[in-house]
């Protein structure tokens, strides 16, 4: 009887483990027969809300969690003296390789993921609601991506660099304000925006502003009464005769002679280089130099000549004209020296 309690309690025992162990199996949906791989980043900043345990997310997506939070220095600067140590935080996660590269595929490499960092693949710290808790968020950053932070080692592990997270710039920019604004005059910055409100009241008090309001409705009432629409067709019609004048003129240009106009204008241009680069042309202005330079000599040496034969002939001139007057006067004359006597007729 006490044998087959005992076989009753061992086969209990054994059911309960096997039971407990397919419960724990079940529970862990098969977290200890995952793939995975570690990940190291290194942040510039605070990384107040990050523990051990933390969720890491890739677009929103949970892939894996903290596993340890360190400094830099600690491993890859410690035989260097203090003064020259990065003080970066050091952030190692674990990630599911089903969840980054895909089911059946192997882990990532750090060639693999150079090549996804040149387009901008960050991990930054993002906070997780109004708790005060953080993850880690690996993403692309496109153009806000910024420059890694320089290091001068090579990483154990995987390595992805960080991008400042969004909390940590609006807390940078309001310290900056807030340092800019402890440098400002507050009282001396309200009395000069007093003396500019009071100077701007006397600057307007003066102005007819009733009056210009009434001259600017008046000026809208005669805009309102424009033939706009008339106006807009008549602009119209002013448009379509430009296109069709412009047409015209296409046609006009379209003409074999215009196409012509500039080979013929070309040639005309040669011909008259030709005849003026001739030496004879050159030759004969010489030569025409010459003789207007004789002419002019031989007027200058001749010029009383000249004046004379002019004053000879001006008084044959007037000779000649005389006598054509008696010729048409008495032609007699021209025969006779004296004029013939006088007739006297017979007495009966």
């Amino acid at each position: 009887m006490e044998q087959r309690s005992n076989f009753r309690l061992g086969l209990f025992i054994l059911v309960a483990i096997t039971l407990a162990a397919g419960l724990m199996i079940a529970l862990g949906s098969g977290k200890w027969f995952r793939q995975q791989f570690i990940l190291e980043t290194y942040f510039n900043e605070s990384v107040q809300g990050l523990d051990i345990g933390s969720k890491v997310r890739y677009r929103g997506v949970v892939v894996g969690e903290i596993s340890a939070i360190t400094f830099t220095y600690a491993r890859y600067q410690q035989a260097l003296p203090s003064a020259q140590r990065y003080q970066y935080v050091l952030i190692e996660s674990r990630l599911n390789t089903e969840m980054m590269s895909g089911k059946g595929f192997p882990a990532p490499t750090q060639a693999t993921l150079d090549a996804e960092i040149a387009k901008g693949l960050r991990v930054k710290i993002a906070p997780q609601g109004v708790t005060g808790t953080s993850y880690l968020e690996i993403d692309y950053m496109g153009a806000n991506a910024g420059r890694p932070l320089p290091i001068a080692w090579t990483p154990e592990q995987l390595y992805i660099p960080s991008s400042p997270s969004t909390v940590n710039q609006i807390v940078t920019a309001t310290q900056n304000l807030i340092a800019k604004m402890q440098h400002v005059d507050i009282e001396q910055t309200m009395a000069r925006l007093d003396q500019l409100l009071l100077t701007a009241e006397q600057k307007l008090a003066p102005l007819p502003l009733l009056s210009m309001s009434e001259k600017m409705n008046t000026v809208l009432d005669h805009v309102g009464q424009l033939p706009l629409a008339s106006m807009a067709k008549e602009t119209q019609a002013l448009l379509l005769e430009a296109r069709q004048t412009n047409q015209a003129l296409q046609e006009i240009l379209k003409q074999p002679g215009w196409r012509s106009a500039p080979a013929d204008l070309a040639i005309a241009a040669e011909s008259a280089k030709k005849i003026a680069t001739d030496p004879q042309i050159a030759s004969t202005l010489q030569r025409i130099d010459r003789v207007s330079q004789r002419l002019d000599r031989l007027s200058s040496h001749r010029e009383n000549d000249v004046d004379a034969l002019i004053e000879q002939l001006s008084s044959a001139s007037l000779s000649l004209q005389q006598l054509l007057n008696k010729a048409e006067q008495q032609p007699s004359q021209l025969l006779f020296s004296n004029p013939p006597p006088v007739y006297t007729p017979p007495k009966p």
